[in-house]
């Protein structure tokens, strides 16, 4: 949840950590900013002399120790120092208001923190880029030096860097003076530049692991967790500061203020950036996300900018989600646009909703009636709904349109359109999936397996099933992790091959013409860690190795943990994807990359949204119901009147509508709907919309030419126009054979006058009545037409032409 954050716009003197001279309280989304609050908690010092850095929010605020004689506190700085054994309350006193934190000291000195060369020194190697495929971890090295890519065997590369070379690398005798020191600091020549100082937190990490022996593993406390505080900050004006605090929690149940001794970095360094001392100052308007990272450990917070204070004025909410977001939009000062109008309303939801653009007859009944919720619901009990979301699914799913994947994606197809028709629970379509097994063509499920398949061998891959699980149903990007330690998050090669080894036992048997495949079951048969070589336990990520019956599918326990009411990530991956359907942006960005280094823009709502998706029995209906009807989903894609909003930071709260181009499948049916000319697929009736066709050999030119995806990975359709897509509307055989179609609709509007023209072309390509300026240039486009000697049917020909091939028709706003 995006919680209170303290922003102060001035006060800080130069040089010094102080308190601010005056503040204001303000919350970047919370519901109630609390008027006092002392950050971190759960302090532990080590023992005297041990320090941590505080942090408080609140006004006018005085900070004091209860037991100075256990722990001070300098009421400027914040640090609070432990003096001898026992318990203190630190005490921030905020007008009527208090808060206190409970600090323990102990009585031993402070641990040495240390360094471990599988995550940290592997970390400091991943993120300088040492190990990269352009530096020492291509395949042949850089020099003699060889590292594993991003950093996938750890005991080669600890091998090679103190070992390596008669050990040339490393100086236990005075570890300052060690190559794999002075080559990156750039006392030695060193082709990859300078990448380290002395006082870097890095260069000390180092120096830390080397003097601690440069081993491979170490026994002593380690970092366990990465907490910075406050959690989220707004502040108000360029330039205004605010201090954060970091602090870490360690293997022995000590903590260690880590405020500067972690790396800061930002999404966006013109929005925020990070001086010394974790003293965090503000640029320009927006939004981004601050970055702590140390021994291995990432931790995260968001950060707001705004100029001046809120001046929005408040929007009518009808449902949780546009208090939400309205809620964030008014902290940071955002006008979100006004409502869309009935028209653009209609057209835009037919083609988000069910894929189509809506009949003349469905706008005019629209017009007489126009309750939107009412019409939010038509839609969705609409067979085009399922049609339309299957083809989504398709994509998600990898149904692929490849000869490898034979006749039994159609059966999928099927299956899939008949879950979402019956709007029956998604956590039972996932659980259906993930444990599926038999013959394709008897049990459709098991097509999702296909893709994970090498054809040519006649083998299951799970290291190939294993991304596309969690990507699809935790989303999760694990990915890297198959060759390397995440870089960006705390997941490793053991997570990965953890997971993977649920599916250890899923093999496939191939059966006449390729066409017939059968899942099934060995009853042993483990996975093999590719570096130790031994058999890997199934694990589930984060939550540990559950208990597996010998003859258990391992698959169905991993089914029932991912689809758990309590999984931290399954009802937030699926409301995260729907919502990017609608809003062309997740609340987590890119929407299928959920970590703790990449948090929500909005929190709160998501959690709201996983919650109210999860209460309703996991039924996309409702989720789809909840977003069409809000107004959030409602507002113009035209910005309001007079607004300076930051473009990037309206698609980041959701102050407008995002335009997008229409799918390709969608664009094809369009077409046809318009001009009254189905298009032609190959063995399938007349009438065929291009979401329900089959196509088990290539798709129609046309969807490749306008982005239809392969599906044989899983990536999104490209929404950039290309010169191909261009000149197909302009000249292509696919809009000219519908245009010139002696059976098209300009048949019905040849008698038509000028007036009645405008107005039924309009209404069928854009779902509204043309406006007076329109309706005359069309008026007078028909009058030169006719003037030069051209045919009334030539002259409607050009003028469905233009319609069909304008932005407003290829475009939904």
């Amino acid at each position: 949840m995006l919680r209170a954050a303290g922003a102060f716009a001035a006060g800080y003197t130069q040089g010094k950590r102080l308190m601010p001279k005056s503040g204001l309280v303000v919350c970047l989304a919370g519901a109630v900013c609390p008027a006092a609050l002392l950050e971190p908690g759960g302090i532990v010092l080590a023992g005297a002399g041990a320090s941590q850095q505080l942090v408080v929010t609140g006004q006018g605020c005085r900070v004091s120790s209860l037991q100075p004689g256990v722990a001070s506190v300098d009421p400027r700085s914040l640090i609070v120092t432990g003096r001898r054994s026992g318990v203190a309350w630190i005490q921030a006193s905020c007008g009527a208001e208090s808060h206190r934190v409970r600090v323990e000291v102990r009585s031993q000195p402070a641990a040495q923190l240390e360094a471990r060369f599988s995550t940290e020194i592997v970390s400091i190697l991943t993120i300088k880029g040492c190990n990269g495929s352009g530096c020492h971890g291509s395949p042949a090295g850089q020099n003699g030096f060889k590292l594993s890519l991003f950093g996938y065997d750890v005991e080669a590369d600890h091998e090679m860097i103190v070992r390596g070379n008669g050990g040339r690398r490393v100086n236990l005798a005075d570890p300052g003076q060690s190559l794999l020191l002075r080559k990156p600091l750039f006392e030695v020549r060193h082709g990859g530049g300078r990448l380290l100082t002395r006082d870097s937190e890095e260069f000390r990490t180092l120096v830390r692991w080397l003097s601690q022996g440069a081993k491979l593993e170490s026994g002593g406390p380690r970092l366990r967790s990465l907490e910075i505080y406050p959690r989220e900050a707004l502040l108000t004006g360029a330039g205004a500061a605010r201090q954060v605090a970091v602090i870490g929690r360690l293997s022995d149940g000590s903590t260690r203020d880590m405020t500067r001794e972690v790396r800061y970095s930002t999404a966006d360094a013109d929005i925020a950036r990070v001086e010394p001392g974790g003293l965090l100052r503000a640029g320009s308007w927006g939004l981004t996300t601050l970055l702590a990272r140390g021994m291995g450990q990432v931790a995260a917070m968001r950060v707001g900018v705004r100029l001046e204070e809120p001046v929005a004025a408040a929007t009518a909410d009808v449902n949780f989600i546009d208090e939400l977001t309205s809620r964030l939009q008014r902290a940071m000062n955002v006008r979100p646009a006004p409502l869309s109008s009935d028209s653009v309303f209609l057209r835009r939801v037919f083609l988000d909703c069910i894929g189509r653009p809506p009949t003349p007859d469905e706008t005019r009944a629209f017009a007489a009636n126009p309750d939107r919720a009412a019409l939010v619901g038509r839609l969705l009990e609409s067979p085009d709904y399922a049609s339309f979301w299957t083809v989504k699914f398709e994509d998600w799913f990898r149904n692929h349109q490849l000869n490898s994947q034979g006749r039994g994606m159609g059966v999928f197809k099927d299956w899939i359109r008949e879950w979402l028709a019956a709007d029956l629970p998604y956590d039972r379509m996932v659980r259906e999936i993930l444990t599926s097994q038999g013959d394709a063509f008897l049990n459709p499920a098991t097509a999702f397996w296909a893709p994970a398949t090498d054809f040519m061998l006649k083998k299951f891959e799970v290291n190939r099933a294993t991304p596309t699980v969690t990507r699809l149903f935790l989303g999760v990007r694990l990915e890297c992790a198959e060759c390397h330690n995440h870089p960006l998050e705390n997941f490793t090669r053991d997570d990965f091959y953890g997971l993977s080894a649920f599916f250890a036992r899923l093999r496939v048997k191939h059966g006449y013409g390729e066409y017939r495949r059968t899942w099934y079951l060995e009853d042993e048969g483990e996975l093999e860690h590719p570096v130790t070589r031994k058999p890997v336990a199934p694990k589930l990520l984060g939550a540990g190795s559950p208990a597996i019956g010998e003859s258990e599918d391992r698959r169905a326990v991993l089914a029932a943990w991912i689809t758990s009411p309590d999984n931290p990530y399954f009802a937030r991956a699926t409301v995260n994807r729907i919502w990017n359907e609608y809003f062309q942006t997740g609340i987590v960005e890119p929407f299928d990359d959920l970590r703790q280094s990449n948090p929500p823009t909005n929190p709160e709502l998501l959690d709201r949204l996983a919650r109210y998706f999860s209460d309703s029995g996991f039924r996309l209906k409702s989720l789809h119901r909840l977003i069409l009807t809000s107004r959030t989903y409602q507002l113009s894609s035209l910005p309001a009147e007079g607004s300076v909003n930051p473009p990037e930071l309206e698609r980041l709260l959701f102050a407008r509508y995002q335009p997008r181009k229409l799918p390709a499948e969608v664009l094809l049916d369009s077409l046809s709907q318009v001009s009254g000319v189905p298009h032609a697929y190959a063995n399938h009736p007349k009438g065929t919309r291009a979401v329900d066709v089959y196509m088990p050999d290539s798709p129609d030119p046309f969807l490749v030419t306008f982005a239809f995806p392969r599906r044989d990975i899983l990536c999104q359709r490209s929404g950039a126009p290309t010169l191909a897509q261009i000149l197909h509307l302009m000249n292509g055989k696919t809009i000219q054979a519908k245009v010139e179609n002696k059976d098209n609709v300009l048949g019905a509007w040849e008698g038509l006058a000028n007036e009645e023209v405008s107005r039924a072309l309009y209404e069928r390509a854009f779902a509204r009545q043309p406006a007076a300026a329109e309706a005359a240039a069309v008026a007078a486009y028909l009058d030169a037409e006719k003037s030069a000697g051209r045919t009334r049917r030539k002259a409607l020909e050009g003028l469905l032409w233009a319609a069909l091939a304008s932005k407003e028709f290829q475009i939904n706003h």
